[in-house]
């Protein structure tokens, strides 16, 4: 490579000596066209696209304003920013001219500081529409279109195109934050490199460092240089093939996730543009890899919640038939012995089957699918049937449940009593997994509102049992999950109930919360409304 593309300027006069001054001024930094009449002026601008074109108002057969007009009609050239230059110093032949699109004037004689200043402003507006239209473009493309390794390439190779640079590299980071692996990248045509894809840069502590304070904005441009003493001495791999080179980090939730290197073989500044160019590279690249890990998390969440359910379901029709077999045995007439192994096996395939309804629910929960049922019920008969199944089991360990159910309650409610029930359960089950042997539990039921067709219930559970701290009270309410691991060993569970029962009473209209100190027991209650019946 030469080094960057020069903008180019097409000047249009029918006055030689104005061509020569004006090439003098703009030469050293820019590509200079030059015509003297306005057809070939039009032609010129058609070959070449110059960036600029300085147009003299006075011209014979067509004028400034002829050539302006047949530019704009022109879907190729319409947009080629066009200065007028002229000796004419009048508002009406301003007006005219800015009326019909021209962005600036240039009046005669030049002066070369003026001239440089104003066509450089323009270009450097206009650098900035293009860059603009390039993001814009870019980011479509993303949002449009899922994740593809030739999507990403094919951004690569825009952004290095209109940087006019020599290569752009996109490395992933892996192993601990400590080794880059190239997994993109577009590489000039006009250059001769080889492919880094695979090739991997291992990073030592100090550019890690320097890395991450991109992060904290001490760094002024927010990219790393090869110039800086920190790369220079350390990432020896990538001076072997470009030199010239600036790395922008891809952050994704606050840490490194990958860096883009852009290169130049020239030993040529990086321009505040072009700095600035990159930096958005790697902030539209943050959005997307952030996307993409929430779109991965997502359908991993859906895979989970239907194995969960395809799994729930298939095992629900084996223990069916497992407890209806259970049921007949125990019907017959076996010994006492056998009867009694026939109900600790019901049990336990009851346990199991209610933990398999708990998936079931929590995957329709996730999918959306959850519905509560509208049902005429006995919500005091119901109440009192959930606590004699959990009376069976903390009379096993000598527990005693005090129980207290408000009269006030109606005998008739609408709503979903299964659900309701399993809520009660739930929280009776854990009242008497957590309480030691000859522990106690208190039950309270009762009527909190009433209104003309419909009741708020509270419901509350305490025990005098192990209790959970302040910090362990959050997790509770998290699917799949404990107040502490060990607790899953010593008293078994999978970390469903609350987490669905909180859920199921949301969604019944209520609230549920949590009142507990280490070793000195636990309190739940919730509320839920119903419609009377």
């Amino acid at each position: 490579m030469n080094g960057r593309k020069k903008h180019s300027v097409l000047i249009v006069d029918d006055e030689r000596d104005n061509i020569s001054t004006l090439k003098t001024i703009l030469s050293s930094e820019y590509t200079v066209y030059a015509s003297t009449n306005g057809k070939d002026a039009i032609e010129t601008a058609q070959e070449f696209m110059p960036d600029i074109v300085l147009l003299d108002i006075l011209m014979p057969e067509m004028d400034g304003y002829d050539v302006l007009t047949e530019f704009k009609k022109s879907e190729k050239t319409r947009d080629i920013t066009v200065i007028f230059i002229t000796g004419l110093d009048n508002d009406n032949a301003e007006i005219k001219g800015l009326a019909l699109g021209a962005a600036d004037y240039i009046l005669k004689p030049f002066h070369p500081a003026i001239v440089k200043l104003r066509i450089q402003n323009h270009v450097q507006l206009m650098e900035r529409l293009k860059q603009q239209a390039l993001v814009a473009k870019v980011s479509h493309n993303f949002l449009a279109n899922a994740y593809t390794e030739t999507l990403h390439n094919d951004t690569l190779r825009m952004i290095g195109e209109f940087m006019g640079i020599a290569s752009i590299m996109l490395y992933r980071i892996e192993k601990n934050n400590n080794v880059l692996i190239c997994q993109n990248e577009w590489i000039n045509p006009s250059i001769n490199a080889q492919s880094r894809i695979g090739g991997k840069i291992e990073l030592n502590e100090q550019v890690i460092c320097a890395i991450n304070g991109l992060l904290s904005g001490n760094v002024k441009d927010l990219c790393l240089h090869s110039k800086d003493s920190i790369l220079k001495d350390n990432m020896d791999v990538i001076s072997q093939h470009f030199n010239n080179y600036i790395m922008t980090p891809i952050f994704v939730k606050g840490r490194v996730n990958a860096i883009l290197v852009f290169s130049m073989e020239e030993e040529l500044q990086w321009s505040e543009s072009e700095v600035g160019l990159a930096v958005l590279t790697a902030n539209i690249f943050s959005g997307v890899f952030e996307r993409d890990a929430i779109q991965h998390a997502e359908y991993l969440s859906r895979a989970k919640s239907e194995f969960l359910s395809r799994m729930s379901h298939e095992m629900r029709t084996p223990m069916n038939a497992i407890l209806g077999m259970l049921q007949i045995l125990e019907l017959s007439a076996l010994p006492d012995s056998v009867q009694r192994q026939c109900k600790v096996m019901n049990n336990a395939a009851n346990t199991l089957l209610r933990m398999i309804d708990d998936v079931l629910d929590i995957s329709d929960l996730e999918y959306g699918s959850f519905m509560l049922a509208d049902n005429k019920f006995d919500c005091k008969a119901m109440i009192w049937d959930a606590l004699r199944s959990a009376d069976d089991n903390a009379s096993k360990k000598r527990q005693i449940i005090e129980c207290k159910v408000d009269p006030d309650i109606p005998d008739s409610l609408i709503g979903d009593s299964k659900h309701l029930r399993q809520v009660i359960t739930t929280l009776l089950a854990n009242a008497v997994k957590f309480t030691r042997e000859d522990g106690e539990i208190f039950f309270d039921a009762r009527l909190e509102s009433e209104e003309n067709d419909a009741v708020t219930l509270k419901i509350e559970v305490k025990d005098n049992g192990i209790g959970i701290s302040k910090e362990q009270q959050n997790k509770l309410f998290s699917i799949f999950e404990q107040a502490d691991g060990g607790i899953n060993r010593e008293y078994g569970g999978i970390g469903l109930g609350l987490a669905l029962s909180k859920r199921i009473i949301e969604i019944m209209g209520g609230s549920i919360f949590i009142e507990s100190e280490l070793d000195k027991g636990t309190k739940i209650y919730f509320t839920c409304r119903m419609k009377k019946g």
